[in-house]
């Protein structure tokens, strides 16, 4: 019991001095938004892309485990991160960007050298992502604990095509521009800071405690509507 509050001493304290030491950013700045119309056309490609993220990263756990054996639980949390690129498991998205060579040809994911910015092509990616893994979360951390797909190239067909159904790719309608956005590699400094408040705030959640948030990801700035794009 004492261990457990003086963790719980421990995030406060941090808490409290984070928003100290950032004054400027009181509140909960508001994420990019993702470019929705481009989400259906992106799905299946995010989704082989995600599925093979699941497993390789599964495959690295198991590696370091005692008898390579996870657990559900240990998998689930795979599965969930995966979509989310504040996480460690989800950084993955912050490398992509999406190209698209002219007016009606297939949307595709470029990745990049670095991590990236999370702005409104990151958030769509996001979007995409969610979109299978919020339905099929269990259904994946299952199939991996009973390693029932013995190649990750089965396992992204049972994810994407059998269950999901997103993939084959929907086709982009000859009229269809993706409203482009330009790549931003992530400020060195920004991601150490988008770190630490990933870390306060995984602990903030564990004690019911408010999350902080001193980070701007630029994410109310250079992003336009959806309606100020002529599609």
């Amino acid at each position: 019991r004492d261990s457990r509050s003086m963790e719980k001493v421990v995030v406060a304290v941090m808490a409290a001095a984070a928003r100290a030491q950032f004054p400027g950013m009181p509140g909960m700045p508001s994420e990019a938004r993702p470019i929705s119309k481009s989400v259906k056309y992106l799905q299946c490609g995010v989704c082989k892309v995600a599925t093979q993220e699941v497993w390789d990263q599964t495959e690295a756990k198991r590696a370091e485990a005692p008898k390579g054996h996870l657990g559900e639980d240990e998998l689930q949390e795979i599965a969930t991160e995966v979509c989310d690129p504040d996480a460690d498991g989800g950084e993955w998205i912050t490398f992509y960007d999406i190209v698209q060579a002219e007016k009606g040809a297939p949307l595709k994911l470029e990745k990049e050298e670095y991590l990236g910015e999370c702005r409104r092509e990151c958030r769509t990616i996001v979007k995409a992502c969610r979109s299978v893994y919020d339905e099929y979360r269990e259904d994946v951390a299952e199939s991996l604990y009973k390693r029932d797909a013995s190649t990750a190239e089965k396992f992204k067909s049972r994810v994407c095509q059998k269950w999901a159904g997103v993939c084959p790719a929907t086709k982009v309608p000859a009229s269809y521009e993706h409203p482009d956005e330009y790549w931003m590699p992530v400020d060195e400094e920004m991601y150490k800071m988008k770190k630490m408040q990933q870390m306060i705030n995984k602990q903030a959640q564990k004690y019911g405690k408010q999350p902080v948030q001193f980070v701007d990801p630029m994410q109310n700035a250079m992003f336009m509507d959806e309606d100020d794009y002529e599609l």
